[in-house]
């Protein structure tokens, strides 16, 4: 079983690093968008939970199994906010899944406080409250959105689709920069700058990839309204 999960892991998260290239690169909305995202967002969901499988059961890590929520939160919340379009149409497993990314977020804050005080390596517990952080952020911040029903523009889900689909590629890119660091930083002792660099270099380019479609559909959804109005 160990050996299965662990190749059908790869596998999937080969899949994942070539298909979110794909994504990027390739016109969004249409049909072959739509299905290869399919593919993506179910390989992505397999490599959470094969890594779940093998944390749990064969090689403990609190610190690995709060990234596999946050890889999966990401993924999650990048599809279900295609369904919910319209502000106040979230299920019931939408709350539930945010504050369980919520809850998991802050043991693992709660975690790097307690290797800070007890470890003399520090960069696991710094690794650790900042993972954490954007982990409990990401759960809070959906959650407030629920509670509070924003009243927001009609491009609102594209920003935050592109936002959280990003945030799980970029989870995959630092899963593959870690796992192999001496192809980026050989016989380094600064490898553990892999786990922060894929955020700081892709998170700006996510956000660029944003505002482009943002605008688009923000100009398509005014001709649109133009065309109605002239009727």
């Amino acid at each position: 079983m160990e050996k299965f999960l662990l190749i059908s892991h790869i596998l999937c998260g080969g899949t994942v690093l070539l298909l979110g290239l794909v994504q990027i690169l390739r016109r969004k909305g249409n049909k072959n968008h739509i299905m290869l995202g399919r593919i993506y967002v179910g390989a992505m969901w397999w490599i959470c939970l094969s890594a779940w499988g093998i944390i749990l059961f064969y090689r403990f890590s609190a610190f690995l199994m709060v990234i596999a929520v946050l890889t999966f939160y990401a993924s999650f919340s990048g599809v279900r906010v295609l369904k919910r379009k319209e502000v106040g149409t979230e299920k019931w497993y939408d709350w539930f899944v945010a504050a369980l990314t919520l809850l998991f977020g802050l043991g693992l804050m709660i975690y790097a406080v307690y290797l800070f005080l007890n470890t003399e390596n520090p960069i696991l517990a710094f690794l650790c409250f900042i993972f954490g952080f954007f982990t409990l952020h990401s759960g809070f911040q959906d959650l407030r959105f629920f509670i509070k029903k924003p009243e927001m523009e009609k491009t609102w889900w594209i920003k935050q689709h592109i936002g959280a689909m990003g945030g799980s590629y970029i989870a995959a890119i630092t899963a593959f920069a870690v796992q192999n660091p001496n192809l980026f930083m050989p016989n380094s002792s600064y490898q553990w700058l892999l786990w922060l660099l894929p955020s700081a270099i892709g998170s700006p380019l996510f956000s660029l990839i944003s505002k482009k479609w943002v605008g688009k559909m923000g100009r398509s959804v005014k001709k649109d309204e133009l065309k109605t109005s002239s009727f």
